[in-house]
């Protein structure tokens, strides 16, 4: 009997397709018995186009309906098929057959009456020899493949015959099976649709087919299968709507015994794929997956219809498709050939970093002999003191606890939300955790060449010149704020400087890679975290990259977020008590210092010294205003590259560089007149130290530019550049060797050891230290144990604007100790736990003289502290006097003991938020794939581009050699091999047209265009 075919055309505003589908209906060879238009609430052409067509009949509906639902409101207005040889030819707006396409599927159908659906081959709309895709299939686990996809079409796969399924859009069915099996299933509107039918028409019996001779161009408009757009919302509908389908498969065709089992593992299994999908840097598919799960667990009211159709149509068991399934080993495979095209289309297009071959390690080398030469009197150490130095808790547990919302034990202790700091010591103190204050030791011997490794890796974004990565390495490590932070004791301001080059080139980065987006995030966290006063100036540059990237900004978004994590607990405390601008406070302990002049900051000196020139100046008897002269001129080379780098090649990046460099500048001189630490009696300015280390990076960043543009000639400027450097910073460099650093080799103790020893058995004992100020006052403050610890300092503490009643209490209590007043202070001692009085020599700002307010209040107070009964004279300390407390009581009283629990709910939900933050930026920086080694891309020069099929990615360059049509063969390589092949077996492959970089997300890099020369069927 002569077969009656009836094609039904779903169109939604598919003006720009719809045309040349209609004309190659009318050029088909065979031609058709019927052709039924289905409009869906089209709001362009689409209706004109079809009018102006004449189909057989016009079917509009008012709403967008899927493709299944359009096609079934089509089939209702058929009359019912008389015999088995009607067929039903289902088309999108975008599905134009080539004109011998019916004739080639009805010609497969009649060979075998078995055959009750067919599909052709899909091509690209635009080129006819690239296969869009050609089949469908199911894992043993239920999830769809294709059985080819995107692939230039070699005939390498026209030997396919039988199939699981194939596409919905230009598929053949019998019309009677068709109304038989209730066509698509409703539960599948917009993915697998076409493969669950063709699952339940295996099921009943029948045999589906690929006809290779019959093809139709696909434009992807997402009628009839996926929409193939590259908007980062269609990619997510797509994953979220791939998925969904997958899950309602998964509980329609498992067992009934296995349903409950499914149904309760969904939300589950959401949770670790999402972990998988921040693995593979695909964070925007986390919500996709968790609507999916949600979806199929609450909202699958179709599941239940499903399973009746399939159990009321089926014939054959579900063994008899299990042949038809892709093993997984196949997929593996597959997934190695995409990676592989992925890591092909990229290789000689990325900046390798020639470590070791280009002086790099030399650098690193050299900064660490240097570092050792210039430390070398803390060799030995276990830990250090001076300046904010102080000694790590000992115990790990207490390490992070006190990283931390919850008990803050300085002073008479109070529930606070901890400096975010204190998570860069607990990270610190880890990498020695058998000893954690020795961390500190560690991190002096590794500051220069961590900080030079950092700055050569940031100067890898700006030139390939080994000579000007090592100029910017070497200048970034001897800066001179870098070395007077370490001689003053502030190990914050050491790892801001450490960190920030190695941020700016995590940064460069983060627009092209969720992975250097995530390692960003967590770096500027905790450079911000290091120092507070740098948040205005990286907030303005996280501003300029946002709006200079483009349509990449969206992985700068999160950048934040991990900072904000850390310091909201901190900020919302601050603003509640009124005192704002305190988060900007450097953390640790206050260190005191003088005024710093505006040109002295420009030199990049943040003391008043002048890096220790003032002082050779006075020891060699010549004026005191030569260094004023002579560090300028020092200094004058490196300020002159950066700016002459404005009017050289590469003048644009200068301009950033230099752009920096003013922010860090103006953060310097503001942070110097913001004083919001206070010391006991003396108000302590923000140190400007940390502003000028980012100064200091767009300085030495433009002298870099600068010198590139000079070309072979740099070589003369950048060595009297770092040697005048090496001059400038001498005196302050060699002051530890000459016994003029305050940083010294400690025993890990701030408290005599006599007090130490109590508490190994009294682990809450107090000792009282008085220290005399230089206003003549006192300073009173109260540690437990063994004495307080770095990590356990609180900005909340240092930065309150008025005294709690405890705190005035406790003033009151020192106050009558240091003098003869007569106060029996027995029960106050007795109430507080306090065992001992420590007198501590006076507080001394550095370069101070004689205070003979503060040695008068010295001598005050130990006369009257030896004269008190209740003290008994234990004697004199490396940290001061010491008296004991003869009522001291064995047992810790009420007001020395910890809160059993500090910080309540607060601190379970501030430690889950923060966790959550860092933990899923941390699955996002994890590299994963060879994708991870490879550095920013650099532009391809191509004499000619090739014309890219729709999806292509829109700035792909396309190398010259990889282009079939100029005559070259591009490279075969060598894939790797899968865990089922012999070692003998290799893949090869073709690229055409691939330019991934490492930043692609899964649906990029499903457009990469890969020939397979070997004929194998690959799926992914």
């Amino acid at each position: 009997m002569y077969p009656r075919v009836t094609a039904i055309v779903v169109a939604n505003n598919g003006g720009a397709h719809l045309q040349r589908t209609l004309d190659a209906l009318k050029a088909q060879t065979r031609q058709l018995d019927a052709i039924i238009a289905v409009d869906c609430a089209s709001s362009d052409d689409t209706a004109r186009i079809l009018a102006e067509f004449g189909p057989t009949h016009i079917v509009s509906v008012p709403d967008k309906l899927p493709f299944g639902a359009a096609v079934a409101s089509a089939v209702r207005i058929i009359a019912p098929p008389a015999s088995d040889h009607e067929w039903l030819w289902l088309l999108a707006q975008d599905n134009a057959p080539e004109p011998r396409a019916l004739e080639a599927l009805l010609g497969a159908a009649e060979v075998s009456p078995s055959v009750a659906a067919a599909g052709p081959k899909q091509v690209d709309w635009e080129d006819a020899s690239f296969i869009r895709e050609f089949g469908e299939a199911m894992t043993p686990l239920g999830a769809s493949v294709p059985v080819v996809e995107n692939e230039l079409d070699q005939a390498q796969h026209d030997g396919l015959s039988d199939v699981l399924g194939v596409a919905a859009g230009g598929l053949i069915v019998r019309h009677t099976l068709w109304n038989r099996l209730g066509g698509f299933d409703p539960g599948l509107p917009a993915m697998d649709d076409g493969l669950d039918l063709c699952v339940r028409v295996r099921l009943a019996g029948f045999r589906v087919v690929l006809v290779p001779s019959a093809r139709v161009a696909t434009a992807g408009d997402g009628i009839a299968g996926a929409n193939r757009s590259h908007k980062a919302s269609v990619r997510r509908r797509v994953i979220r709507t791939k998925r969904a389908a997958q899950l309602h498969r998964r509980l329609a065709y498992a067992p009934a015994a296995a349903v409950p089992i499914h149904w309760l593992t969904l939300v589950p299994l959401a949770f670790f794929r999402s972990i998988g999908r921040l693995l593979r840097k695909e964070p925007g598919a986390v919500g996709a997956e968790f609507a999916a799960a949600f979806g199929a667990a609450f909202l699958g009211i179709r599941v239940a219809q499903a399973r009746r159709m399939i159990a009321r149509n089926r014939v054959v068991g579900w063994a008899a498709i299990a042949p038809l399934r892709i093993p997984l080993a196949e997929v593996r495979r597959a997934r190695a050939l995409k990676r592989e095209a992925a890591f092909v289309g990229v290789r000689g297009e990325r900046r390798d970093l020639n470590f070791l071959a280009g002086g790099g390690a030399w650098t690193v080398l050299a900064m660490g002999v240097l570092g050792l030469a210039l430390f070398a009197p803390l060799l030995g150490a276990s830990a250090l003191k001076g300046g904010s130095l102080l000694p790590l808790s000992d115990s790990l547990a207490q390490l992070w606890q006190n990283a931390g919302y919850g008990w803050r034990d300085i002073g008479l202790g109070f529930v606070g939300a901890a400096d975010p700091f204190a998570a860069v010591l607990a990270v610190l103190g880890t990498l020695t955790f058998w000893q954690p204050s020795f961390s500190l030791v560690v991190l002096y011997f590794a500051a220069l060449p961590l900080a030079a490794l950092g700055a050569w890796l940031c100067a890898s974004r700006i030139t390939e010149r080994g000579g000007l990565r090592a100029f910017a390495a070497i200048a970034w490590a001897i800066a001179p704020m870098l070395l007077i932070a370490m001689q003053s004791g502030r190990p914050a301001a050491i790892l801001a400087h450490i960190l920030l080059p190695w941020l700016f080139f995590a940064g460069f980065a983060a627009p092209r890679s969720w992975a250097a987006s995530a390692t960003t995030a967590l770096l500027a966290a905790a450079t911000l975290a290091c120092a507070p006063s740098l948040a205005p100036a990286l907030a303005l540059v996280w501003i300029i990259a946002l709006g200079s990237s483009g349509r990449r900004f969206v992985r700068l978004l999160a950048i934040p977020l991990p900072a904000i994590a850390l310091f909201a607990p901190l900020v919302w405390q601050q603003l509640a008590r009124g005192t704002w601008l305190a988060i900007l406070a450097d953390p640790g302990a206050p260190v005191l210092g003088s005024p710093v002049h505006g040109s002295q900051l420009a030199l990049g000196f943040p003391d008043d010294a002048l890096g220790g020139w003032y002082a050779v100046s006075s020891a060699l008897g010549i004026p005191s205003a030569t260094p004023n002269i002579l560090v300028p001129i020092m200094l004058a080379p490196i300020a002159a590259l950066a700016v002459l780098s404005l009017f050289l090649r590469g003048s644009l990046r200068a301009m950033v560089a230099l752009v920096i460099a003013l922010l860090g500048f103006v953060t310097a001189v503001a942070a110097v007149h913001i004083a919001v630490t206070v010391d006991a009696s003396v108000a302590v300015p923000i140190w400007p130290g940390a502003g000028l280390s980012l100064y200091w990076l767009g300085l030495v960043g433009a002298a870099t530019i600068g010198l590139r543009a000079v070309g072979r000639f740099a070589v003369l400027p950048a060595f009297a550049s770092v040697a005048a450097l090496a001059i400038a910073v001498i005196p302050v460099a060699i002051a530890m060797p000459l016994g003029r650093s305050v940083v010294a080799a400690s025993d890990g103790s701030t408290l005599p050891a006599v007090t130490t020893a109590k508490a190994a058995s009294h682990p809450r004992n107090g000792t009282l230290r008085i220290t005399p100020q230089p206003n003549g006052g006192i300073a009173a403050e109260l540690d437990r144990g063994a004495g307080t610890t770095l990590d356990a300092q609180s900005t909340l503490s240092w930065t309150s604007t008025s005294l709690s009643p405890g705190q005035q209490a406790l003033a009151t209590l020192a106050g009558n100790l240091t003098s003869q007043s007569g106060m029996d202070a027995s029960s106050r001692l007795t109430e507080l736990g306090i065992g001992y009085v420590l007198l501590a020599p006076p507080a001394r700002a550095p370069g101070s003289g004689v205070m003979p307010a503060a040695d008068q209040t010295d001598n005050r107070a130990a006369t009257a502290l030896d004269a008190n009964a209740l003290l008994t004279p234990i004697g004199q300390t490396a940290v001061g006097q010491l008296w004991g407390v003869g009522s001291a009581s064995a047992a810790a009283p009420a007001a020395a003991l910890v809160p059993a629990d500090p910080g309540g709910l607060t601190r379970l939900f501030v430690l889950v938020g923060q966790a959550l933050v860092i933990g899923l930026m941390l699955l996002l920086a994890i590299p994963t794939g060879r994708a991870s080694e490879r550095l920013e891309p650099m532009a391809v020069h191509s004499p000619r581009r090739r014309r890219r099929a729709p999806g292509a990615l829109a700035d792909e360059p396309v190398p010259a050699d990889s282009d079939p049509q100029n005559g070259h063969n591009p490279p075969e390589r060598a894939l790797p091999l899968d865990d089922a092949e012999t070692e003998t077996e290799t893949e090869r492959f073709t690229p055409d047209a691939v330019a991934l970089d490492d930043t692609v997300d899964a649906s990029a890099r499903d457009t990469a265009r890969v020939g397979n020369l070997d004929g194998g069927n690959r799926v992914d």
